[in-house]
């Protein structure tokens, strides 16, 4: 079965085979958790909603189609689950939560190619406590494009489509989420001296 491609298991879990759902679980398990991770910022609550995940993708199965790629088919219900339970959380706590430890932020502030994407740029030059700090004032949407930008390392192409939502939009929210982040550090004073001097410098352009 482990040769089978995700599609055709896809297919067959929905006409009941759960060995088949159990073999794309076990492929895509990993990937879910870190994108629930960078969204719940905890361990606990991650491993709790990729479940959820897995759960609703079994249950909508039937309105995939197997002719497309499933991965971000299943990337696309992880994604919704994900804002939902954010919302959720941030409703009952009244305030969001950051990511849960340094460690993780230095996964964020490392990540990428800061040559090839603004948004790894931007995260790549701020200190990582401050990173973490910062991340927390995004929204749910905000803080959704910043995972699958950076976790995922989707291009805004590939977020479009799994968003559903346009190319235009999938870019204007990383930028926006760069944008309060930036502002964020300049403000708590997060952002190094030299680094105060390249924005001054880039505003004047």
């Amino acid at each position: 079965m482990s040769y089978l491609p995700d599609e055709l298991l896809a297919r067959r879990a929905a006409a009941g085979q759960i060995d088949c759902f159990e073999e794309l679980l076990r492929r895509h398990r990993d990937r879910v958790f870190r994108l629930c991770y960078r969204m719940a910022g905890n361990a606990e609550d991650a491993e709790d909603w990729a479940q959820i995940c897995f759960v609703h993708a079994y249950q909508q199965l039937g309105r995939y189609d197997p002719t497309r790629p499933f991965a971000p088919w299943l990337a696309h219900v992880a994604a919704n689950i994900c804002i939902n339970e954010l919302r959720r959380r941030q409703r009952r706590d009244r305030f969001p939560l950051g990511l849960a430890d340094d460690a993780a932020a230095t996964e964020i502030a490392a990540s990428g190619n800061a040559a090839e994407d603004p948004a790894h740029a931007a995260l790549n030059r701020e200190e990582q406590v401050a990173v973490r700090e910062a991340l927390t004032i995004l929204s749910p949407l905000l803080r959704q494009a910043v995972a699958l930008r950076i976790e995922e390392e989707m291009s805004f192409r590939e977020m479009a489509e799994i968003l559903g939502v346009p190319l235009q939009t999938a870019s204007s929210r990383v930028r926006r989420a760069v944008l309060q982040v930036r502002q964020y550090l300049l403000r708590s004073g997060g952002v190094k001296p030299q680094q105060r001097e390249t924005e001054a410098a880039e505003k004047k352009r």
